[in-house]
This record gives structure tokens, sequence and C-alpha cells, in this order.
């Protein structure tokens, strides 16, 4: 009994996370790994993959909150996120058979939001998020890795301006002006700019569903209402964790 208590008590959880977090974090250091992106693609190009009309795919992205993202007035959507839509469409059309956008129940849905359970927060995954940050350590050893070859940076993509702006289908003067304007999370070696990845994909699909939500497309206030909500629970699990953790150390 008092090895299972141990085994699944708080001290033996942070221990385990911390030992695979370094072991993760060398190995992002001195390994040279391909990595996953989203491949980007135009609207034009979504037509002429899909067979449907320009004109049908944009509407998809209002109507029916196909996802995407907006890079100023760009849409750039990504082949795996809109396949669930897409193939809707074609069996479908419009009609409606789960009503999952008829207008009363995503009002309600909104509506009722807040009385219903949410998924309960992963406390090992805040605790990571604590432990990494908490690396300063490589911090350095970073820096020199970001210079050769593809960059990592505690587990994550770092982009140049350049491949940033390859990568969002745009170009490096509209990266450098949603850093500047709008905000996109970045950081500086020096003079130089750099861009972690998922944190500007996380940032992009926010800012474009706060664009049509402002719009009072219910559609995508729904989706904002989740993301608001999940990064709220974020932070309170990652205050608790936080502040239970400083609490382990004395």
């Amino acid at each position: 009994m008092d090895s299972l208590l141990s085994s699944n008590s708080f001290e033996y959880l942070l221990e385990t996370i911390i030992k695979n977090e370094i072991s993760d974090s060398l190995n992002n250091l001195y390994q040279a790994k391909d990595y996953s992106t989203k491949k980007y693609l135009t609207i034009k190009e979504v037509s002429s993959l899909t067979g449907i009309g320009s004109s049908v795919i944009r509407q998809l992205t209002f109507s029916r909150a196909m996802p995407h993202r907006k890079v100023k007035s760009r849409i750039i959507l990504d082949k795996n996120e809109i396949k669930e839509t897409i193939d809707s469409y074609k069996k479908f059309g419009w009609t409606d058979p789960d009503n999952n956008w008829d207008v009363n129940s995503v009002q309600n849905e909104i509506d009722n939001f807040h009385k219903t359970k949410g998924e309960p927060t992963m406390i090992d995954e805040i605790i990571r998020k604590i432990i990494r940050e908490e690396l300063t350590i490589f911090s350095n050893e970073i820096k020199n890795f970001t210079k050769k070859d593809k960059e990592s940076y505690y587990g994550r993509t770092v982009l140049t301006i350049k491949e940033a702006a390859n990568h969002f289908r745009t170009s490096p003067s509209t990266i450098y002006s949603l850093i500047k304007d709008d905000g996109m999370p970045h950081f500086k070696i020096h003079s130089r700019h750099f861009i972690v990845l998922e944190e500007a994909e996380a940032y992009l699909w926010r800012e474009t569903a706060k664009s049509y939500a402002e719009e009072g497309n219910i559609y995508w206030q729904r989706i904002l209402q989740r993301l608001d909500w999940e990064e709220k629970e974020r932070n309170a699990a990652y205050e608790k964790a936080l502040k239970r953790l400083e609490e382990s150390t004395y």
C-alpha cells in the first residue's frame, strides 16, 4: 500500500516529469529531428483540390466555421483540418441533418456553456509547462542550437521571419507587421526575430475566431467561447500547480 501511495504521490509525479523533461530537452538539443507542420493552402488551391468553387469555400468558412487562419486579409487552410467540413458539404450540401448549425441551438449552447462541467485539466501537463519554463540552464545551448539545422526551443519549432512567411503563405513584411502591430508572439536573439511555430499557430487561430465573433458570427462565437474558457482553465491550473510546487519545496 505504501509503495502504491508513493508511486501516485505528487512528489513522485514531479520527480518522474522532471526526469522525462530533462531527457527530452537534451534529446531535442543534440539530435537533428525532422518536424511535421501544417501545409497551408490558399482558397484557390483548396478549390482546385476539392472541386468546390472558391465562393463556396469562402462561405464555408463563415456559415460552417470551417477551420482556417487569417493572416491579415489572406485566408489559409490546412487540408487535414478542413476535411470533415468538406466531406460533410459534399455529402449533404447546405442541409444540416445533425442540427449542428441551427442558430437557436448554437445560441442555447453558448448560453448554457458554463453550466456544464468542463473537461478536467491534466495536472501533469501544467507541471510540465512549469518545468520547461524553469529549465533556463539550457538557454545558452538552445541559442547556439538555433543557429544549426532546424531550430528547436524547449521542444518546439522555431522559425526565422522568412521561414514563418513561407509557412504562413505570406511575406516577411506581413510577419513583421503581425509582430509590431498585432502582437504575434515572438522572441529576439540580439537583433533577430524568431517565431515559435506552435505559439503562432494558436495565436492566429484565436485571432481568426475573435475577428468573426466580433462581427456577430454565432458559430465563431461558440469557438471563441471555448478557446477563452480553455485559456482561463489553463491559467488557473497553472497558478494552482505552481503554488503547490512552491509549497513542496519548503
